[in-house]
């Protein structure tokens, strides 16, 4: 079984290169960390603990079902 926490960190690694909606959206807490070179978007996430990176993916995917369903 896949624990959230190695599911989490596998999906946040898609949500640096940019948004599921396309772009880098100004008001994403992604925004600053997708203007650095690649590299150190990996550095940054590696640096994340498990908690944070399960945070973080809530996070996108409640946006990702608000802009779907019209409400963002």
């Amino acid at each position: 079984m896949v624990k959230m926490e190695s599911m989490a960190r596998t999906l946040m690694h898609g949500r640096l290169l940019r948004c599921p909606m396309g772009g880098n959206p100004p008001d994403c807490p992604l925004y600053e960390i997708r203007l650095l070179p690649f590299e150190e978007r990996i550095i940054w996430l590696e640096s994340k603990t498990d908690f944070e990176l399960t945070s973080l993916l809530g996070y996108h995917l409640n946006c990702f079902e608000k802009k779907i369903s019209g409400v963002a």
